[in-house]
């Protein structure tokens, strides 16, 4: 994870490393909302994401997006 206000031109795949599974969550779905996310703009309701073939690892993505509103908490980060 990069430092915070440091700018990180990894592929989102790579800095929060996911990884394809058979059968995952969309990976241009996941994208798309954690770059809203990252952004500060996250779609309002519930998360969720189609299955799709060779899509990012379910398990994987629930932790990475649990831990990202964790740190942006109320407020957002600091």
């Amino acid at each position: 994870m990069s430092v915070p206000g440091e700018k990180d031109d990894r592929p989102l795949y790579e800095r929060f490393g996911l990884r394809i599974a058979r059968r995952g969550y969309d990976r241009d779905q996941v994208e798309a909302y954690l770059t809203r996310l990252l952004a500060g703009a996250p779609p309002a309701g519930v998360v969720a994401f189609d299955l799709a073939r060779r899509g990012y690892e379910r398990g994987r993505v629930d932790e990475v997006i649990n831990r990202l509103h964790r740190e942006a908490g109320p407020g957002g980060p600091s």
